[in-house]
Protein backbone atom coordinates (compact mmCIF):
# COMPACT_ATOMS: atom_id res chain seq x y z
CA UNK A 1 0.00 0.00 0.00
CA UNK A 2 2.74 2.47 0.96
CA UNK A 3 4.72 1.66 -2.19
CA UNK A 4 1.73 2.31 -4.42
CA UNK A 5 1.00 5.58 -2.63
CA UNK A 6 4.62 6.61 -3.07
CA UNK A 7 4.58 5.71 -6.76
CA UNK A 8 1.32 7.56 -7.36
CA UNK A 9 2.59 10.61 -5.53
CA UNK A 10 5.85 10.61 -7.47
CA UNK A 11 4.17 10.22 -10.86
CA UNK A 12 1.74 13.06 -10.20
CA UNK A 13 4.52 15.39 -9.04
CA UNK A 14 2.83 15.76 -5.68
CA UNK A 15 4.05 14.22 -2.48
CA UNK A 16 1.67 13.83 0.39
CA UNK A 17 3.43 11.26 2.58
CA UNK A 18 4.11 12.60 6.02
CA UNK A 19 7.31 11.90 7.89
CA UNK A 20 6.30 9.33 10.47
CA UNK A 21 7.94 6.72 12.67
CA UNK A 22 7.97 4.07 9.92
CA UNK A 23 9.69 6.35 7.41
CA UNK A 24 12.28 7.45 9.96
CA UNK A 25 13.04 3.91 11.16
CA UNK A 26 13.43 2.83 7.51
CA UNK A 27 15.17 5.98 6.29
CA UNK A 28 17.88 3.98 4.49
CA UNK A 29 15.17 2.54 2.25
CA UNK A 30 14.66 6.03 0.79
CA UNK A 31 18.19 6.91 -0.36
CA UNK A 32 16.89 9.81 -2.47
CA UNK A 33 15.76 11.50 0.76
CA UNK A 34 17.55 12.64 3.87
CA UNK A 35 14.81 12.61 6.47
CA UNK A 36 16.95 13.08 9.56
CA UNK A 37 20.28 14.40 10.76
CA UNK A 38 23.11 12.08 9.68
CA UNK A 39 20.79 9.92 7.58
CA UNK A 40 19.39 7.45 10.09
CA UNK A 41 19.10 6.64 13.79
CA UNK A 42 22.57 5.05 13.72
CA UNK A 43 24.05 8.29 12.29
CA UNK A 44 25.78 6.31 9.55
CA UNK A 45 25.93 9.24 7.12
CA UNK A 46 25.83 6.60 4.38
CA UNK A 47 23.93 6.89 1.12
CA UNK A 48 22.99 4.01 -1.16
CA UNK A 49 22.94 6.39 -4.13
CA UNK A 50 25.42 5.45 -6.86
CA UNK A 51 25.15 8.21 -9.47
CA UNK A 52 28.24 9.92 -8.02
CA UNK A 53 31.18 7.57 -7.58
CA UNK A 54 34.99 7.58 -7.33
CA UNK A 55 35.39 7.76 -11.08
CA UNK A 56 33.10 10.70 -11.82
CA UNK A 57 33.29 12.79 -8.64
CA UNK A 58 36.08 14.87 -10.22
CA UNK A 59 33.58 16.06 -12.85
CA UNK A 60 31.17 17.65 -10.37
CA UNK A 61 30.53 21.35 -10.81
CA UNK A 62 28.36 23.89 -9.06
CA UNK A 63 25.05 24.35 -10.88
CA UNK A 64 23.25 26.61 -8.42
CA UNK A 65 23.60 27.97 -4.90
CA UNK A 66 21.37 29.94 -2.56
CA UNK A 67 22.42 32.47 0.06
CA UNK A 68 21.00 32.04 3.55
CA UNK A 69 21.22 34.54 6.37
CA UNK A 70 22.07 34.05 10.01
CA UNK A 71 25.81 33.69 9.78
CA UNK A 72 26.85 37.22 10.66
CA UNK A 73 30.12 37.39 12.57
CA UNK A 74 29.41 38.06 16.22
CA UNK A 75 32.96 38.47 17.44
CA UNK A 76 35.80 36.14 18.18
CA UNK A 77 33.75 32.94 18.41
CA UNK A 78 31.53 33.63 15.42
CA UNK A 79 28.35 31.75 14.54
CA UNK A 80 27.93 28.00 14.79
CA UNK A 81 26.18 26.11 12.03
CA UNK A 82 26.01 22.37 12.50
CA UNK A 83 23.05 21.84 10.26
CA UNK A 84 22.42 18.94 7.92
CA UNK A 85 19.76 19.97 5.39
CA UNK A 86 16.86 17.55 5.31
CA UNK A 87 15.48 16.42 1.96
CA UNK A 88 12.09 14.93 1.17
CA UNK A 89 11.24 14.33 -2.49
CA UNK A 90 13.56 17.01 -3.86
CA UNK A 91 12.57 19.65 -1.32
CA UNK A 92 15.25 20.87 1.10
CA UNK A 93 14.53 22.07 4.62
CA UNK A 94 17.23 23.91 6.54
CA UNK A 95 17.80 26.70 9.04
CA UNK A 96 20.30 29.46 9.63
CA UNK A 97 22.07 30.59 12.78
CA UNK A 98 19.16 32.72 13.99
CA UNK A 99 16.63 29.93 13.52
CA UNK A 100 15.12 31.19 10.29
CA UNK A 101 13.66 28.18 8.49
CA UNK A 102 13.91 27.68 4.74
CA UNK A 103 12.03 25.40 2.38
CA UNK A 104 13.90 25.18 -0.92
CA UNK A 105 12.40 23.46 -3.94
CA UNK A 106 15.35 21.73 -5.60
CA UNK A 107 13.41 19.60 -8.08
CA UNK A 108 14.53 21.76 -11.00
CA UNK A 109 18.13 20.64 -11.68
CA UNK A 110 19.09 24.10 -12.96
CA UNK A 111 18.01 26.26 -10.01
CA UNK A 112 16.62 26.09 -6.52
CA UNK A 113 13.75 28.28 -5.42
CA UNK A 114 12.63 29.37 -1.98
CA UNK A 115 9.15 27.94 -1.39
CA UNK A 116 8.97 29.80 1.92
CA UNK A 117 11.15 31.45 4.54
CA UNK A 118 9.97 31.69 8.15
CA UNK A 119 11.72 34.01 10.60
CA UNK A 120 10.79 33.03 14.18
CA UNK A 121 11.92 36.42 15.50
CA UNK A 122 14.90 35.43 17.65
CA UNK A 123 16.27 38.58 19.28
CA UNK A 124 19.92 39.03 18.42
CA UNK A 125 20.72 40.83 21.67
CA UNK A 126 21.70 38.24 24.27
CA UNK A 127 21.69 35.31 21.85
CA UNK A 128 24.34 33.76 19.64
CA UNK A 129 23.61 32.60 16.08
CA UNK A 130 23.90 28.84 16.29
CA UNK A 131 21.99 25.92 14.92
CA UNK A 132 22.20 22.22 15.50
CA UNK A 133 19.71 21.28 12.84
CA UNK A 134 16.03 20.66 12.40
CA UNK A 135 13.65 17.71 12.32
CA UNK A 136 10.74 16.66 10.15
CA UNK A 137 7.75 15.08 11.86
CA UNK A 138 4.39 14.50 10.18
CA UNK A 139 3.51 17.85 8.59
CA UNK A 140 5.94 19.90 10.69
CA UNK A 141 9.45 21.27 10.50
CA UNK A 142 10.67 21.39 14.10
CA UNK A 143 13.49 23.67 15.22
CA UNK A 144 15.28 24.33 18.49
CA UNK A 145 16.02 28.06 18.45
CA UNK A 146 19.02 29.94 19.89
CA UNK A 147 16.74 31.63 22.45
CA UNK A 148 15.61 28.27 23.88
CA UNK A 149 12.24 27.96 22.18
CA UNK A 150 11.24 24.87 20.24
CA UNK A 151 8.86 25.57 17.36
CA UNK A 152 7.06 23.57 14.73
CA UNK A 153 5.94 25.12 11.46
CA UNK A 154 3.77 23.62 8.75
CA UNK A 155 5.90 22.00 6.04
CA UNK A 156 3.65 23.24 3.26
CA UNK A 157 3.10 26.83 4.33
CA UNK A 158 5.93 27.72 6.71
Amino acid sequence: MAASAFAAATVSGQYSMTVNKDRLVNAQMEPQNSLMMNGDYASTRYSKLTQINRENVKNLRLVWAMALGGMQDVGQNGPEAEVHPLVDNGVFYTSDGWGTLYKIDARNPNKGEFAWVTDPGVKHQGNKPQTRGIALWEDLVIANLPDGRVIGVNRNTG
